[in-house]
């Protein structure tokens, strides 16, 4: 007696899908695609730790929301950079972040980063610290100790 090996027509279908994403997937990684010189290349930085110059501070606060603001040294490395907010409610314990996009200009020796956070409890004490990393996500060396606002 001979088995018999039944395939379904969803079957065939599914397996021309995977076929055809598989070779796309190698067929796009050997295509040079030489975008802009924003693109992300490698985890490794490209320059110097950014030392804080300034802050990190309060700019403003409402019931809900706040700003943070805080001043480094122009980086250097990819044009897009990220301010980075690790904040909460329990100053061991900053597990929420907000992060904000900031374009570097190469002919500021400065870099001001604001970030808002949104969403915040009324009249609630918040802590925070700051950082800032490159297009890649490696950190620019810059962390702040850990601070404290309220909001309204």
């Amino acid at each position: 007696m001979r088995d018999e090996i039944r395939i379904e027509e969803s079957d065939v279908t599914l397996m021309k899908s995977f076929i055809l994403t598989f070779a796309f997937v190698i067929i796009a990684g050997l295509i040079p695609w030489g975008f802009a010189d924003d693109a992300v290349m490698a985890a490794v930085p490209t320059h110097k730790a950014a030392p804080l110059t300034a802050g990190p501070e309060l700019e403003s606060a409402t019931d809900t929301s706040a700003i943070i603001r805080w001043t480094t040294i122009n980086p250097g490395g990819t044009a897009l950079h990220y301010g980075v907010v690790r904040y909460g409610t329990d100053a061991k314990n900053l597990t929420q972040v907000a992060q904000s996009p900031n374009r570097r200009n190469p002919s500021h020796p400065d870099m001001i980063f604001r970030v808002r956070i949104m969403r915040l409890n009324s009249n609630t004490t918040y802590y925070y610290k700051v950082e800032s990393t490159g297009a890649t996500g490696a950190s620019d060396g810059v962390s702040s100790s850990v601070k404290t606002f309220k909001t309204q």
